[in-house]
Formats: C-alpha cells, sequence, structure tokens
C-alpha cells in the first residue's frame, strides 16, 4: 500500500452536524420536519437523492433540485468554519512524513472542495484534489476512476479512507482496500455491517495504515 484516497466529507472534514443543521435549515423554508444528527447518521446515503426519499420527503412536492440549491448555498457559507476533524492535519502530515503519497476524492464540486482545502491546509500534502464536474449529487465511481487513472494507481497501491458505508462500496469497484471512520456521516451499525475495519481515532487509523505500508514496503 502505498497511497491513501481520502474522502474530503465526514472524514478530514468535521461537518456532519453543519450538514444537519443546513437540512433543518432548508426544511424550515419549506415547512418539512426537522431532523436529529441520529437520524441523519442512520439514513445519509449517496447519492443524496436517495437519503431525502429515504426520510420520506415527497420529491415531487419537494424537487430534490430546490433542496440541493438551497442546501449547498448554505452549507458553502459554513463549511469552512466547519473546520477539520480535530487531529486530521496532524494525521495527513503523518502519512507524507512515513512515505505515503495522498489526495482526496469527493462528491463535492471541484472548486468548492478545491477552496476548502487551500483554506484548511490540506493541499499542500495532496497529489490530487477531485470533485464532480458540477452541483449534482450523486455516485463518485466515474470520478474516482479517472482519478486513479490519472495518479497511475491500481488498486492494490491503494487504500481508501472514508466515512460511509458507500465508501466502502466504492471501494470494492476500485479493487482497493477500505478503511472507515466512526466520526462522520454514518452511524456505526452500517459501518460495521460493511465488512471494513472502522476506527475511532487517527491513532488507530495510523496503527492500521502504517501496518499496511510496512508490509508493502517488505514485499507482503
Amino acid at each position: 500500500m502505498k497511497h491513501i484516497i481520502w474522502d474530503f466529507n465526514g472524514t478530514l472534514l468535521g461537518d456532519a452536524q453543519l450538514s444537519v443543521d443546513v437540512d433543518n435549515a432548508v426544511f424550515d423554508r419549506l415547512g418539512l420536519p426537522r431532523i436529529t444528527l441520529d437520524t441523519y447518521r442512520r439514513h445519509m446515503t449517496m447519492p443524496v437523492y436517495d437519503f431525502y426519499a429515504a426520510l420520506g420527503i415527497d420529491l415531487v412536492a419537494y424537487p430534490y433540485e430546490t433542496i440541493s440549491r438551497l442546501w449547498l448555498d448554505l452549507f458553502n457559507a459554513g463549511a469552512v468554519g466547519a473546520g477539520l476533524v480535530p487531529g486530521a492535519l496532524e494525521a495527513v502530515r503523518h502519512f507524507d512524513r512515513i512515505g505515503y503519497t495522498q489526495s482526496v476524492l469527493s462528491a463535492s464540486y471541484t472548486p468548492s472542495l478545491r477552496a476548502q482545502c487551500d483554506a484548511l491546509g490540506l493541499t499542500p500534502y495532496m497529489r490530487a484534489i477531485d470533485g464532480r464536474a458540477d452541483e449534482s449529487g450523486g455516485k463518485k465511481t466515474d470520478i474516482a476512476r479517472k482519478h486513479m487513472a490519472r495518479l497511475g494507481l491500481t488498486g492494490d497501491d491503494t487504500i481508501l479512507v472514508g466515512d460511509m458505508a458507500t465508501d466502502a462500496q466504492l471501494a470494492q469497484k476500485l479493487g482497493a482496500r477500505c478503511v472507515l471512520v466512526s466520526w462522520g456521516h454514518n452511524d456505526l451499525p452500517r459501518l460495521e455491517a460493511s465488512g471494513c475495519p472502522v476506527v475511532h481515532s487517527f491513532d488507530q487509523l495510523k496503527e492500521i495504515l502504517f501496518s499496511l505500508h510496512s508490509g508493502s514496503l517488505l514485499g507482503a
């Protein structure tokens, strides 16, 4: 293992509560019921359209495009203020020191994603920062494959670190290993059901990735 692909939202960016707050601000405007962080983490998935459907929102009466536009405007205004998960930048620096290369892959709109990474000090450590070409929600399989091809990576080279069950599914499609973090946008039962290792701290993540990296250097 020589390369880490980081998911951004919920993995490096500590935005789970911000996302719930933004959802509730949008729901207030539209007259829809509010949700809690627990409800959010239990149902959040990709594409985001499916998340709102899982909440029981009538997406004919309240079109996804309307919800998404309101949500993105509010979220982007507060994203940098949400800050990185405590310990995230130190972990990124640590992995850089021990010889991993790194990149960021997200379903976010690329210009917004890159601006947020710049503001939060991540960009100098990343070989690439890639998101979507537009602001529509959806799967990131296609951008992930292009991301890996551009960086000359194979699944054997790569470990994906994410915070959602869909990240585990993505890694499987890419032929890469996956580690999930417990502090993001999905609750623990959903993460554990993926079959991937789940860590509760960056120290635990360092231990797992150090062993994988050391093993690769030894030809294991």
